[in-house]
């Protein structure tokens, strides 16, 4: 490593030392101040007490989110919203006969006995219920990406700052253990300066005109204006409702569905708020059966500066809908390349490749971690470290962060303004594909240059 930058990572490490220690909890906007004051208003809570949550929108992210909630103990489900009749009668045969289910959210809102609400709607519904349960006093864990509009993302930090409430961002992969774990060795400098960072998304392509909607999905059992929300007016299509991610009027595409997951690890791992510089290509190349208007092969790319002394680099995110081969998913699986070598980031593991022989002294700074981290030397310049068996995942862990902090006043890494810098550039990516151009963005204000 040459001079100059091993003097600006040392000046670094000193300024991060404090926060690491602390993983995965690390303050983000939130002050000491805020934390003990968000708990006014509110349900007060005894360490000892069940933290009542409630889920707003019964999909399968839904309920994987509320199941992975459950699972933490001291949690209660208290209430579901859906707009479709079935995926409520599935809620009360799944969590009980006394839960409270309705088809209307505000009503979910109003209930004083929930401490937090679980926000897995279509894309184009999740600032607006987000801002509303914040204003009701709730706590907010929202999936990504938490805004469908780049002009949302203000209010949206607004919001939160105002109501001093917890909101966490669904990008479970950066509390995994390995990205945990590539934070600190990148900020170790084990790699050098990064440049280039690059994670692809593969899935073999399914058959047109495939989609065949539920025989008692209709406008009886679905609450169709509802569903639509400020989207454009149209009659019913059963296709929208349950395939809305395909349509950009409910959905933000490949690069809100997909890249948004890299970039929040990689915002996390490096310590960015943003790229400079936004570039998307792609089309439509398989699915030409009108069963969508969003890209089913997509390229992205984007140009972040130095930050910290860890360098610029470029992110480098695919996604290809009609590879079957390839068998690639960047956000459990994606590679950091600095000067020195690479890092190849998963949920439970880490792949170090250096090209000189690695000082294991640099290791232990994985001892922190409340995990076992186990250490395989494949040889002088290539290193595997994975957590040990029993591990649970990043989506347990991303509900643990989230959940704990309510309990204990603590602030959260991927609050509102980390989600929105987090979801901008998807949208981003999504904005010069259909613009044919470079985008230029202004990270630190939140506006295209």
């Amino acid at each position: 490593m040459n001079g100059l930058y091993k003097q600006n990572r040392r000046s670094f490490l000193k300024k991060i030392a404090v926060g690491t220690a602390t993983l995965p909890f690390i303050p983000s906007v939130l002050s000491a101040a805020d934390s003990i004051s968000a708990q006014k208003g509110r349900r007060s809570l005894s360490a000892n007490s069940f933290i009542n949550i409630a889920l707003i929108g019964k999909g399968e992210m839904g309920t994987a989110d509320a199941n992975t909630s459950l699972s933490l103990g001291g949690v209660k489900l208290i209430g579901v919203c859906d707009l479709y009749d079935r995926r409520l009668e599935d809620a009360k045969r799944q969590w009980g006969n006394d839960l409270f289910i309705t088809k209307d959210y505000k009503e979910i809102l109003s209930r004083k006995d929930i401490d937090a609400v679980i926000i897995a709607t279509p894309d184009h519904w999740h600032q607006s219920i987000a801002i509303e349960a914040m204003d009701a006093g709730k706590h907010v864990y929202c999936e990504k990406p938490v805004i469908h509009k780049l002009k949302e993302g203000k209010t949206l930090i607004q919001a939160q700052k105002k109501n001093k409430v917890l909101f966490q961002a669904g990008n479970q992969g950066m509390s995994s253990w390995g990205n945990r774990a590539a934070r600190l060795l990148i900020h170790q400098g084990i790699i050098g300066p990064v440049n280039f960072i690059n994670g692809q998304f593969t899935a073999a392509p399914g058959k047109l005109h495939a989609y065949k909607a539920p025989d008692d999905a209709n406008e009886k059992t679905i609450w169709w204006d509802r569903f639509l929300g400020n989207a454009p007016k149209r009659p019913f299509d059963a296709q929208r409702f349950f395939a809305w991610r395909n349509w950009m009027d409910y959905g933000t595409g490949i690069a809100g569905d997909l890249f948004v997951h890299v970039l929040a690890s990689v915002h996390y791992i490096m310590d960015a708020i943003g790229p400079g510089k936004v570039y998307s290509t792609g089309g439509i190349r398989h699915y030409t059966d009108g069963s969508r208007d969003t890209p089913d092969i997509m390229l992205g790319y984007f140009d972040y500066p130095d930050r910290n002394a860890l360098g610029s680099f470029t992110l480098q995110l695919g996604a290809n809908y009609v590879d079957g081969i390839s068998k690639k998913w960047g956000s459990v699986d994606f590679t950091i390349i600095g000067s020195n070598g690479s890092l190849e980031v998963g949920w439970d593991r880490v792949i170090l490749k250096t090209t000189y022989d690695a000082n294991v002294n640099h290791f232990d700074v994985l001892k922190q971690f409340s995990e076992v981290s186990v250490v395989e030397k494949i040889s002088a310049r290539e290193f595997v470290f994975h957590v040990e068996n029993g591990y649970r995942g990043g989506h347990y862990d991303h509900h643990f962060n989230f959940i704990n902090s309510i309990r204990n006043g603590l602030p959260l890494i991927a609050d509102a303004i980390f989600a929105v810098r987090s979801a901008a550039p998807a949208l981003l990516s999504s904005e010069s594909y259909l613009l044919n151009e470079v985008i230029k963005w202004d990270a630190q204000k939140l506006q295209i240059e």
